[in-house]
């Protein structure tokens, strides 16, 4: 059941509609997070650019983590491959008890 979700960013109170109000909560505090930190970090005092750098550095960690994930399900697959291709491979059975 959907429910309202008070959160404050930049205390700024905003309301989201949702099912997981822990998530909400805890997506609100990491985007607050990254915003005040760009704004300590940078000297920043316009609202607009701090939530823009916050943004960069945000799809900058995204955009790593998809690449990372990429690379291992490729991984993943190279090795299922090769474990079929092993199966396929006549083994008596006296040999493949000992694997």
């Amino acid at each position: 059941m959907e429910k309202k979700v008070e959160v404050t960013i930049l205390k700024q109170p905003y309301v989201f509609v949702g099912e997981d109000e822990e998530r909400i909560k805890r997506d609100a505090r990491y985007v607050n997070e990254k915003i005040t930190n760009a704004v300590d970090r940078h000297g920043i005092i316009n609202t607009m650019n701090a939530i823009i750098m916050a943004m960069m550095e945000i799809t900058d960690e995204y955009l790593e983590m998809k690449k990372q994930a990429e690379k291992f399900e490729g991984k993943t697959l190279r090795l299922i491959k090769k474990f079929e291709d092993i199966e396929e491979i006549e083994v008596p059975c006296g040999v493949r008890d000992k694997w």
